[in-house]
């Protein structure tokens, strides 16, 4: 094998693990909002506590997530050379600016779990 397909075979195990952790996400996510309808039902304020933490701690890791895709997009365009196509270079630069942007998303909605102790804004994990 030579290094581009080692490199390669690297980042699909690596997607497969960041797969595995989403569907953690996903289930915390299902407890999350299990947390949420006990609050606006029952008005219990410990429940709401508990929605707001876990979705700090969601919002955390999926940052974690979006900055591992960030940095090995902007890798991938500092790699490329003059002798790449045009269109390698447009879709490597725009995967770049995909990764920036849900990456500041994902601040913000962290942003936004951190700061709305009332839970005035409904905040999805999307």
């Amino acid at each position: 094998m030579n290094n581009n397909t080692e490199e390669i075979l690297k980042t699909i195990n690596m997607e497969n693990l960041i797969w595995v952790i989403y569907l953690f996400i996903i289930g915390l996510s299902f407890y999350a909002n299990y947390f949420e309808k006990e609050y606006y039902t029952k008005h219990d304020i410990e429940a709401k506590e508990n929605y707001r933490k876990l979705n700090i701690f969601i919002f955390s890791i999926a940052i974690c997530i979006y900055y591992y895709f960030f940095k090995d997009n902007l890798k991938a365009v500092q790699n490329l050379t003059c002798a790449d196509s045009s269109k390698k270079r447009f879709l490597n630069e725009a995967n770049l600016v995909a990764a920036t942007l849900v990456l500041i998303a994902g601040i913000i909605l962290l942003y936004i779990a951190i700061t709305d102790t009332q839970l005035e804004t409904e905040i999805a994990f999307s």
